[in-house]
Order: structure tokens, then C-alpha cells, then sequence
């Protein structure tokens, strides 16, 4: 061990927007704190450098609130402390999960423009504290931004480390850049270590010689220690220690043999910097996250706000088009933006929330959580609606509609079964303001509609069909669909289940001849199953799975118990099924009585048309408070060494082989789907509503290194839990709905996961046509793109064109070729995702085209003449 000269001190305040108050009060503290900081700075500004104040925003959420009311003599100060090293601000808004997408992760970064160029402050530095880990297109998205260091302090409570830490690293990114990381100690440390609250510099000194003595018998190879400080006993959500500074004054003049500083993550970085290369080792991967799985205890919210950010996405798709209607519009969806990010905030509820959750604090933070779910969903069903209306040319008021628009906002062909409301065909007053409510996130299940069968609609292209068209169809229907009883067969599958337990004994997929089902699992397709601690073996508390050490935990020692018993059971009896058959599609319906739940409906529904199996699931779940989970199983047969993919932030990335050192194996978050193949065959499940996975078998708590590749592995979509012990919810009673979809496949392609993903995620928008006298159809744009998928379309920020979000998803480089039609493009940009341009891309009459290198994650600007 190299010999100690220095220990940074970086004191922060830890934004848990939540957890220690409720929300909309902390973020009032928040910025109190920005105030005593720079009353702190400014005490000791004209010291030596060694003896000042130094303060650490550690998220820029709270400073740009802080900036809307400060006066200008306040931002006089701030600029100047942070240009002269007092004062920091890191990159992120706040501590996200991966719940996030990677448009998401673009504009979290957005504020860091808005200080560089209005504030003419530097920003170069991220950080992430407690969270355990963040999807890997986060590495090249802050490089993109002029962010070069990553700062981290993992909490392991209920989570785990990738790599040994303290250490320094670069994160090699998905398009084989380098991030400068830094993996820091749990935040708080330099606080809890070295007794900051006692005051007594002999207390310290004793602290820090531990805190050395355990680095040395752990060979930690650096001349300095990095650690933070808050202000216990707030450990998050704190105010700056007044007394800090002096305490450190006192202890360097005590002479020790090294010194203690202030320090910001600017002289970090500098520390690090004078690392040797050779060194510093390279790790490459997804951070994949522990904590998620929280989000399984508030799965209807979660739900509402996958989509919300579905809506958000074809409105600004249309926006691109059409334009904003005015000013009202953009602050509305600014808005609605926010409020999603804040629901995807690591911070669920209050300390207490599962342990006492009837506490008047316990449920004041969880109304708060859930209204940011339920706001964001009201804007952006006004912003959707605005689109929609303008896109029909709809009245404001009117008659009956003549007919429906289909917009399929997405780059791929879709195959839409087309819903129409019931209410479209009164006989009275249609008014817009009222079809508004057809949009609303959580409220489309409870309407009732008529179903007019299957139609395909290209790429980024409108349909608009007259209501006598849609009736016409009606008198169809498909020959192709065989119901006999216990046996359902379409062009693509055959199914066969017991009349008397409802039980699915077989499914054969007919393109592979592909028995799909082990035979000898105990579950079977799509089954229902309800996980709890098995009181024979274990205490029916969280703490059977977590024994929650904070010692150990400070020195990253894990305490999962690998050994906790589980019982896990299925549906107890059939209580009725029924076959349901439409013109092009047939759906398995059983109602089942099961355990943790008072209503259970399980719909399959198998097309003519596609091969893809769709898949819904509606409950009530009962009012549980002690551990359980719910898991979908699907039993696969398939060979052993199987493969998976899941997708993180618009990321395919590869189980085991492209996960970060020991990140999280044991479940996994996706963006839209899984999937998990052999040499012959495999799936992909779609999981839009509900996000979370366990791939291989029932894994949590395993703390797997590695899943092992076992003949007919499970794959478990993991719907709803209540496994943390804090800040999430102890139960979530009440009805829910969760809808899935499957594809198989003969070989595993990115491209097709993403469509898969896609489809299920449903890009259709449908809204009346108040006026059409007959079926009408246009295109806007085309595209040729190899193994590039277009993942958002937007309007720039400035309001002069708009970007494409671009992903090379293959393993080779690949051209993709933008084309308008009926208009000329003007100009493209290859800009940065700040939307500062990086360089220009030739285009000739219509069409633009850039090449993408493996991996790489580009945003191309448009401009129309």
C-alpha cells in the first residue's frame, strides 16, 4: 500500500427526493442548503486552499430550482465559487434507475447546457450515489456531453458492488470508448468513519488510522482516500456541518502525516489523473442495478408511467410534423416530462414506509410518488391529444365521426387490431374535450369498444377508414383458425390444454416444429405464481434475506442469505374458461383462484395474421403485507448453453457475457423485452407494462455470479413484489393488469427483439376521424437502416427541425438512410445529445444518410426547407 498523503473530503448533501420528508418539502431544504453553502464558502473564500469550505451539488435538479428565485447577487457568488473551486455541481438531475430510457438520459443532461452557456459554468463530472448501478448507454451519453469522470457510492443494502472498491477504472462503453470511473466507498463514510458528529479530533484520529489499517490489509494501491461527508445523524437530505471545516482545521494542525482537504469531484479527478494508465484497469459492461426490483411494489403506477412515456413519445413524434400549438402546450409537456423522470427517481416513499406504513408520513410520501406518476400521465394525455386532434383536423365540437385515424408513429410496420370506442357511435354531440379521456394511461382498460379485426399500416404513415369500411369487415373472418375442444390451432401454433384443470398441456410452435413447453416443469405457459418465505425454514420477514449488517455494509461485505427457503405455489383451482374468437384472432380465457389474490383472468390470444402470442393478465391482489412476490412462468424447452439478451436503455446487451464484473444476474430490468435462445430456436417477451425479469429460475436473493445455462431453463416476466424493507411499499391491494406479448424465433436478432418490442409497446395511435367521406392514407417519412433502429423522434429544443435518436444494435457497422417525403431536406447535423452540433451530414434532395459504428448511439438533426 502505497503511503497516505492525502483523504478527500467531498461534503454533500444526498438527494433522496423523498425517504426523510415528504417530497415537495425537501426539495424547499434543498435549496436552503445551496444558501447555507455559499454562506459556508464565502466565510472562508480568501483562506489558503487547503483550508476552505468546499461544497458538492451532487444533482443539478435542485440547483435549477434553487436558480429560478435566487437574486442576482446570489448568482453572482455561486458562479463565482464554483469558477474558483469552492463550489461543484455534478452532471445528473437526480439518482435514477433503469426504469430511465435512453431519450431519458438525454435530456436528464440538458440543465448542464443551460449552465454552461448561460451561467458559464464548467460541468465535467457525474455523480451517482447509493443507487447500485445504471444502464451502460449512460457511459457514452455522458461522454457525448463533455462529462469525463463518473463518480459513484453504492449503498449494498439489498444490492452489491461490481468491482472491488475504493478504485479507479475505465468504463469501456458499447461503442469501445473509455469513461473515467471512480467506484467510492458508500457515501457518508468519511461522516461514519471518522465520528464527525462527536466534534473531537481524537475520536477522528482513531477512526481514520481503522479506516487506513483496513485499507492496507486490503493492498489499496492509491497515495490518497477519497471519502464524502454529509451531516449525520442526516445521513440524506442534509443541510452543510458548520462545523466541519474546523474540526479538519484542528485535526491538520495536529500533524498526523498526511493532511486532510476539502474537495471537489474537479480535484478528484486531478488525483486520478496522476494515476498511471497501466493502473487504471478497463471493465466493460451494463451496471446492471439490484434496486429495482422496488419497483415491482408499486407495479400499477410503474405501469402508468411506461405509458406515459409511450404517449409522450407519439405526440412529440407528431410534433416534429405538426409543430407546437403555442406556449400553454411546451410548458405542459416540460412538465409532464419532469413528473415522469421524478417517478423513475430511486426514492419510492419514507424510511418507514414497510415497516409502519399507516404512519401519516409513510402515506404522504406515497401519495406524492404515486401523483407524480398520475400527473405526468394527465399532461401527456393533453399533449397526445393535442397531436391527435390536429392530425385528424377534427372540430373542437361536432356530430357523429365518420370514421377512425390510425398513426403508426413508429419506424416499422405494425400489425393493429382496430378498437373503436363505443362512444363514437352516439347519436349526439361529439365533443373534443371529452374523446380527450380515451387517452388517459389508466383509464383505456375500463372503456368498452368494438373490434374491427387486424389492418396493416406502414412506417411513419396515417390511415384514416370510414366507419361503413370498418362495419364491411365485420362479415369476414379467417379460415385459418381451428377451436375444438381443449385443442386451439392457428397457421402458426397449436395449443392444447385440459378442460377440466384449464391447464395449457402443450404448445407447438409450427415454423421451428418446435415443442415449446418443458413437460416437466411444475408450471406451465404463462402460469401464475405466488412466492413467499416459507415459514417452516425461515421468519416470514425481510431480514431472511437481508440481515441487515451496516458495519459489514460500510465495508462491503455482502449479508445476502443465499439459503432463505421459499414457498412458491400456483393457481388452486379452474373456475371457468372459455374460447373467444374474433374474425383474425382467438383468445384462451381461463379465471382461476389463486393465492394473494381475489379475482385472477389470464387472456392468450393467438393471431392469424402475425405470430406473435399476446398475453394479459388481470387481478385483484389482496391487501399482503408480508413478503411476496408474483411471477408469470414460462417453462422452455431448450438445450442447455442457451443465451440471453435484454435490453437496457434501447441497449441489447447479452446476460453474464456484457454485464459489468459482478453486477446484478439475478433479475434484470429491460427496457422493452427478453429473450433467451439455443442454437436452433428461442423467445422474446415484451414486458411493456411491467419491466422486471428472472431469467434461468426463481433467483432472488441468490447473488449470482453467473446464471448457470441448465437444459430448459424458466423465464419468469416478475410482475409485482414486496421484498424491500424500506422506502418502497409494504403491499399494493387493488386491481391491476399487466399485458405481455411473445415471439419466437430461429436465430437471435437485435433488430427483430427491438420490432418485437416495439409491437408490443403499441406505437399506433387511434382517434375519430370526424370527417371521412372515404379511406384515405399518407406517408411521412421512409427509412433503409441495416441494423440501425430510429428509437425517438423529436423536435429540436430551439424549434428548427427536428432529431433522430439512432442505435447500431448490430455487430458491424451499418448505414442508415433517412428519407422525407414531399419535402426537401434543407440541412443535417450529427449533434450531441445537448443538441450542440458536432458536425454536418450531407444530404441530397430528400434523403440523409450517416453510418453508424458498432454499437454507437448518434442523434441526426433535419432540418426541412
Amino acid at each position: 500500500m502505497a503511503k497516505i498523503k492525502e483523504i478527500l473530503c467531498l461534503h454533500h448533501s444526498h438527494l433522496d427526493i423523498g425517504y426523510t420528508h415528504p417530497q415537495p418539502l425537501l426539495l424547499e431544504l434543498q435549496k436552503d442548503y445551496i444558501d447555507e453553502a455559499i454562506k459556508l464558502c464565502l466565510q472562508s473564500e480568501n483562506e489558503p486552499e487547503d483550508a476552505k469550505f468546499r461544497w458538492t451539488c451532487e444533482a443539478t435538479y435542485p440547483v435549477m430550482q434553487w436558480l429560478e428565485t435566487a437574486t442576482e447577487e446570489q448568482v453572482a457568488d455561486f458562479r463565482r465559487l464554483v469558477n474558483n473551486g469552492q463550489l461543484s455541481i455534478a452532471a445528473l438531475p437526480m439518482h435514477t434507475t433503469p426504469l430511465v430510457s435512453a431519450d431519458q438520459l438525454a435530456r436528464m443532461l440538458h440543465p448542464v447546457r443551460e449552465l454552461r452557456e448561460k451561467y458559464g459554468i464548467s460541468v465535467k463530472s457525474a455523480i451517482n450515489h447509493d443507487v447500485n448501478g445504471q444502464p451502460w448507454p449512460l457511459s457514452q451519453i455522458l461522454l457525448d456531453a463533455g462529462i469525463e469522470f463518473y463518480i459513484t457510492g453504492i449503498n449494498v443494502h439489498f444490492g452489491g458492488i461490481p468491482l472491488p472498491r475504493p478504485s479507479a477504472f475505465n468504463w469501456k462503453t458499447p461503442d469501445n470508448r473509455e469513461l473515467l470511473t471512480f467506484l467510492g466507498e458508500h457515501y457518508s463514510l468519511f461522516s461514519q468513519f471518522f465520528f464527525t458528529n462527536q466534534d473531537d479530533t481524537k475520536l477522528m484520529a482513531q477512526g481514520i488510522q481503522e479506516y487506513l489499517d483496513w485499507l492496507e490489509r486490503n493492498d489499496y494501491p492509491y497515495d490518497f482516500v477519497y471519502l464524502t461527508a454529509t451531516n449525520p445523524p442526516q445521513y440524506d437530505n442534509n443541510c452543510p456541518d458548520p462545523n466541519l471545516l474546523s474540526l479538519i482545521s484542528r485535526y491538520n494542525a495536529e500533524g498526523h502525516g498526511h493532511k486532510v482537504i476539502f474537495a471537489t469531484p474537479e480535484m478528484l479527478l486531478e488525483r486520478v489523473k496522476q494515476i498511471p494508465q497501466e493502473q487504471i484497469p478497463v471493465h466493460s459492461g451494463d451496471w446492471t442495478d439490484y434496486w429495482n426490483f422496488g419497483a415491482g411494489s408499486s407495479a400499477k403506477e410503474t405501469k402508468i408511467s411506461r405509458q406515459t412515456k409511450q404517449s409522450l413519445k407519439k405526440a412529440e413524434f407528431l410534433e416534429a410534423i405538426q409543430g407546437a400549438p403555442n406556449l400553454q402546450y411546451k410548458k405542459v409537456k416540460k412538465e409532464a416530462f419532469e413528473q415522469s423522470l421524478l417517478y423513475d427517481e430511486h426514492t419510492w416513499g419514507s424510511w418507514a414506509s414497510v415497516y409502519i406504513p399507516d404512519l401519516p408520513v409513510s402515506q404522504a410520501e406515497q401519495l406524492h410518488k404515486k401523483e407524480m406518476a398520475y400527473k405526468a400521465a394527465d399532461l401527456s394525455t393533453y399533449v397526445f391529444s393535442k397531436q391527435l386532434e390536429a392530425a385528424a383536423g377534427n372540430p373542437k365540437q361536432s356530430g357523429k365521426p365518420d370514421g377512425v385515424m390510425l398513426v403508426n408513429t413508429s419506424s416499422e410496420t405494425q400489425h393493429v387490431e382496430v378498437k373503436v370506442p363505443e362512444h363514437y357511435f352516439g347519436n349526439h354531440r361529439h365533443i373534443a374535450a371529452l374523446r380527450i379521456m380515451d387517452f388517459l394511461p389508466y383509464a383505456q382498460e375500463d372503456q368498452n369498444f368494438r373490434s374491427y379485426g387486424t389492418v396493416e399500416i406502414a412506417p411513419f404513415s396515417w390511415k384514416k377508414i370510414p366507419m361503413g369500411q370498418l362495419e364491411a369487415r365485420l362479415n369476414t373472418s379467417s379460415d385459418s383458425i381451428s377451436v375444438t375442444e381443449g385443442t386451439i390451432e392457428t397457421p402458426f401454433y397449436r395449443m392444447t390444454y385440459s378442460p377440466v384443470t384449464g391447464r395449457i398441456v402443450e404448445l407447438f410452435d409450427k415454423s421451428r416444429s418446435w415443442q415449446m413447453l418443458d413437460e416437466k416443469s411444475p408450471w406451465t405457459f404463462f402460469e401464475f405464481v405466488q412466492e413467499t418465505v416459507d415459514g417452516r425454514h425461515n421468519k416470514e420477514h425481510r431480514d431472511t434475506f437481508f440481515p441487515r449488517d451496516v458495519d459489514k455494509g460500510n465495508h462491503s461485505i455482502s449479508v445476502w442469505n443465499h439459503e432463505w427457503k421459499s414457498k412458491r405455489v400456483g393457481a388452486n383451482r379452474l373456475k371457468a374458461y372459455s374460447v373467444e374468437q374474433t374474425m383474425d384472432s382467438v383468445t384462451y380465457v381461463v379465471q382461476l383462484e389463486a393465492p394473494g389474490v381475489s379475482r385472477l383472468e389470464q387472456r392468450i390470444t393467438f393471431s392469424a395474421i402475425h405470430p406473435r402470442i399476446s398475453l394479459t393478465a388481470s387481478m385483484n391482489k389482496s391487501d399482503i403485507r408480508t413478503p411476496e412476490s408474483i411471477y408469470f412462468a414460462f417453462p422452455l424447452r431448450m438445450d442447455k448453453d442457451w443465451r440471453a439478451h435484454y435490453d437496457t436503455a434501447g441497449l441489447p446487451v447479452e446476460l453474464d457475457r456484457e454485464q459489468l464484473g459482478t453486477a446484478c444476474r439475478d433479475w434484470v430490468t429491460v427496457d422493452q423485452t427478453v429473450s433467451i435462445y439455443d442454437k436452433q430456436k428461442g423467445i422474446t417477451l415484451a414486458c411493456p407494462d411491467a419491466p422486471l425479469v428472472q431469467v434461468g429460475d426463481f433467483h432472488f436473493g441468490k447473488e449470482n455470479e453467473q446464471i448457470k445455462r441448465q437444459e430448459n431453463p424458466l423465464l419468469l416476466a416478475w410482475a409485482m413484489n414486496n421484498y424491500w424493507d424500506t422506502n418502497f411499499w409494504a403491499s399494493q391491494p387493488g386491481d391491476v393488469l399487466f399485458r405481455y406479448e411473445l415471439s419466437p424465433f430461429e436465430q437471435f436478432d437485435p433488430v427483430e427483439a427491438y420490432r418485437a418490442g416495439i409491437a408490443a409497446a403499441d406505437p399506433i395511435a387511434i382517434n375519430a376521424a370526424v370527417m371521412c367521406e372515404r379511406e384515405e392514407e399518407g406517408q411521412w417519412f421512409g427509412q433503409s437502416s441495416g441494423t440501425v433502429v430510429l428509437q425517438y423522434m423529436k423536435p429540436a429544443i430551439d424549434g428548427n427541425g427536428f432529431i433522430l435518436t439512432l442505435r447500431n444494435v448490430g455487430s458491424d457497422p451499418s448505414e442508415y438512410t433517412f428519407t422525407v417525403i414531399d419535402k426537401e431536406v434543407e440541412d443535417a447535423y450529427l449533434v450531441n445529445p445537448l443538441e450542440e452540433v458536432v458536425h454536418s451530414i450531407p444530404c441530397s434532395g430528400n434523403e440523409v444518410s450517416i453510418v453508424l459504428q458498432t454499437g454507437e448511439l448518434s442523434y441526426l438533426r433535419v432540418n426541412l426547407k
